[in-house]
């Protein structure tokens, strides 16, 4: 009897499909008029317990980007019914979010564990910590919503922003490759001044500069961090430029190297035009432009009673021109400089119309740390050193 027993279980093993002993390729879920739902099929992102696929033995292992980016990463950007979205491979050049792809100077991993009404949700720096593979959006943006100050919020989210941050807001914000890491504190209601996100060109009629017909939807993270080919997956995955932006932002150090394209972002919503025909405030284009035609130091040197900067900064003769450090014409004086020189890009904590000094161009001047006080709309002082020159309440 047991002879006959063992003999039909055998049998009966036999008959059992081959998949219980192999995991096969899985094949994609269609989606209706969208994109394939292979996430729906388990073994297209996880191994078998026991049997091990050669693509996909050991790719989530310690970095689960490895996985994703064996469908999400390739040569054919196309998106189709049958084929996952796809980012182009990586070339070593540029930004990304990825772990691999901060550049030369890498922050330390982030990981960050949140606890509200009994959730716990834990964020990673990987692709996991915006996206949900197993959520019923299969594999989109988090459904998670986050306020200025990183805290988790009872509703979807109403803009990017609340999904970013989650990492980047908060006192345990996720470290960044320059400047402060809490970056919701920008945009919170306490700041001086921001992008602000929802805003506009209609909402601020007082910004002369504004391109009204291109920049119609409300600003988003994604209004500046996004990817500059078109062609390419749209969102902050991957970016040619630093800090995963939609163009270059240059400070004057990169001048060299950027040239008139150091403030292509700010233009994409902003006017060049109407800047450098001072419609913001006076003498915003002898900033950008620089305050002499030929912008060079030995110009001013020759003949400053005759130039443009003269006749802004009131010299009469060479021995008018007090810097404040040296006596003497600093490097850059006169010379083109870029937004970044005066304007911080997310916002100031401080100061109006996002004025936060790039403190390796601007110093303290005679009397003091810099400072900007504005008195109405495109008027203000300056107290300051740049370029070597000593403002002190210089208003335009």
């Amino acid at each position: 009897m047991r002879r006959f027993l063992l003999g039909a279980a055998i049998a009966g093993l036999a008959l059992l499909p081959a998949r219980s002993q192999a995991v096969r390729t899985p094949q994609p879920v269609q989606a209706r008029g969208g994109p394939s739902l292979a996430h729906a099929a388990c073994a297209a992102c996880h191994q078998g317990h026991r049997a091990v696929t050669p693509t996909r033995s050991k790719a989530g292992r310690g970095n689960p980007d490895r996985a994703c980016l064996a469908c999400h990463e390739g040569t054919n950007l196309a998106t189709t019914a049958d084929r996952a979205p796809k980012l182009a491979p990586w070339s070593g050049q540029g930004s990304g979010h990825l772990k691999d792809r901060l550049g030369a100077r890498r922050p330390t991993d982030y990981r960050r564990i949140v606890r509200s009404g009994g959730k716990v949700l834990t964020l990673t720096q990987d692709c996991t910590g915006c996206h949900d593979p197993h959520g019923k959006e299969r594999g989109r943006l988090r459904l998670t919503a986050f306020d200025a100050r990183g805290q988790l919020l009872d509703r979807r989210p109403q803009s990017v922003a609340e999904v970013c941050f989650g990492c980047h807001a908060g006192p345990e914000a996720a470290p960044l490759l320059s400047g402060p890491a809490d970056l919701g504190a920008l945009f919170a209601k306490g700041a001086a001044s921001s992008h602000a996100i929802g805003a506009t060109a209609a909402g601020r009629p007082d910004l002369p500069s504004l391109r009204t017909s291109t920049f119609r939807d409300p600003l988003d993270c994604g209004s500046c961090h996004d990817n500059p080919d078109p062609s390419g997956a749209k969102g902050p995955h991957v970016s040619s430029q630093p800090s995963i932006l939609k163009a270059a932002f240059g400070r004057e150090k990169d001048l060299a190297r950027l040239g008139e394209r150091a403030n292509d972002l700010c233009y994409l919503c902003h006017d060049r035009q109407s800047i450098l025909a001072n419609q913001s405030f006076p003498f915003h284009a002898q900033h950008l432009s620089g305050f002499t035609s030929s912008g060079s130091v030995a110009a001013q040197r020759q003949a400053p009673a005759f130039s443009e900067a003269a006749a802004v900064l009131g010299l009469r003769s060479p021995r008018d021109f007090r810097p404040g450090r040296g006596g003497a014409f600093q490097p850059g004086y006169g010379e083109p400089t870029t937004c970044a020189t005066c304007h911080a890009s997310h916002g100031s904590l401080r100061q109006a119309s996002l004025i936060e000094f790039d403190r390796s161009v601007v110093g303290a001047s005679s009397v003091g740390a810099p400072s900007f006080q504005r008195s109405g709309l495109g008027h203000g002082s300056c107290t300051l050193s740049c370029h070597g020159y000593d403002h002190v309440q210089t208003r335009y």
